[in-house]
């Protein structure tokens, strides 16, 4: 328990994931700082050995384990991380975990094993949203007996270069079709996205110069870039830009289509439906997890789901879909200010520093 006057200790796995393309984790703990008087310092073996930490906050447990050498490594990795857990929560530390992917992507056994025996030592479990929170207390049962608080992310406007072009003009520059309608996968290029399935149901749907694909974003594993090029290569009207996307280029992507598409039933939550939707640019999701109440908030003209799978059809129905004309106000619903101070309130409350 952090005694009064002393600030809350938080000890963070992956505090700086924006180097991974994902900037939400150095954006909520500028946040908390803000909100009050914590320390806040990255996630170690040796950090969490060395002195007491009033709360240990982690995103994604299946990452802070060994994945690259092996089951026996893995095993023998989470196994050290769940002792070193353990121990640090009978010294009164309190583990936090917040709520994103439902099951580790890319997964194996042992990776599903270790996330089950860690639920088991969460003390507060952070979600997005109820919907994605109640799907989480079906698949992990031992996290009905930790608090659960729903908080919010923020959105992303102002924090990437925004130029305010026009769909003509981002077109223009990336040399896009003026007058087709466009869909886009945007991001890095993982199996479990169903890159691969989206490109095929795509060209169901038969060639039609009206209708275009656009596919962005770096891949780590290059068997699976190539079989997604050999995929794009025999489609008509489809594009691959394989590789990084720099931040400035970001708005022309996200300016130039119709909407974006998140061809995986697996996702149950996303920022990159936000970051779209910070472009002013509507999303197909799956209708499950935090995408319920993402369409609840921002509304159906911007928020299109689908039950199932990819598939043709899925596309054809998304190619229907029209821009809406009047910006959405993201900030009213998505503020990172909001954030930090709920997930502050929140920390202090386990820690019974409240």
């Amino acid at each position: 328990m952090s005694k009064p006057g002393k600030p809350l200790k938080i000890l963070v796995a992956h505090l700086s994931s924006e180097a991974g393309g994902n900037r939400d984790l150095p954006l909520l703990y500028a946040a908390v700082r803000e909100a009050g008087d914590v320390v806040v310092e990255p996630f170690s073996a040796a950090a969490l050995r060395r002195e007491h930490w009033d709360v240990v906050h982690i995103n994604w447990p299946e990452w802070c384990v060994r994945r690259d050498r092996g089951a026996a490594v893995c095993a023998a990795d989470a196994a050290r991380l769940l002792l070193q857990l353990r121990a640090a929560r009978r010294r009164g530390t309190k583990v936090v975990w917040t709520l994103n992917n439902l099951r580790p992507h890319e997964s194996d056994r042992v990776v599903d094993l270790f996330v089950a025996e860690f639920s088991r030592l969460v003390d507060l479990a952070v979600c997005s949203s109820q919907s994605l929170l109640d799907e989480f207390l079906r698949e992990y049962p031992a996290i009905r007996a930790a608090e659960h608080r729903v908080i919010r992310p923020g959105g992303y406007r102002c924090l990437y270069p925004d130029d305010g072009v026009s769909t003509a003009q981002a077109r223009e520059k990336l040399g896009l079709p003026a007058d087709a309608r466009i869909l886009l996968a945007i991001g890095m290029i993982r199996r479990y996205k169903n890159i691969v399935p989206l490109v095929r149901s795509f060209r169901e749907l038969g060639e039609d110069p009206g209708r275009f694909l656009l596919i962005a974003g770096d891949a780590l594993d290059p068997g699976y870039a190539r079989q997604v090029r050999d995929e794009c290569d025999r489609t008509p009207s489809v594009r691959l830009d394989l590789g990084y996307i720099a931040d400035s280029d970001m708005q022309y992507y996200l300016r130039a289509a119709d909407a974006m598409v998140l061809a995986s039933s697996s996702v149950f939550n996303s920022a990159s439906a936000l970051l779209a939707l910070s472009y002013d640019c509507p999303v197909v999701v799956p209708s499950h997890g935090a995408f319920v109440e993402l369409q609840e908030t921002v509304g159906r003209d911007w928020v299109h789901t689908y039950r199932g799978g990819i598939r043709a059809g899925v596309l054809r129905e998304a190619f229907t879909h029209r821009r809406p004309e009047r910006r959405r106000a993201l900030e009213d619903h998505y503020d990172w200010a909001v954030s930090g101070r709920e997930h502050l309130d929140a920390y202090r409350y386990i820690a019974g520093a409240r």
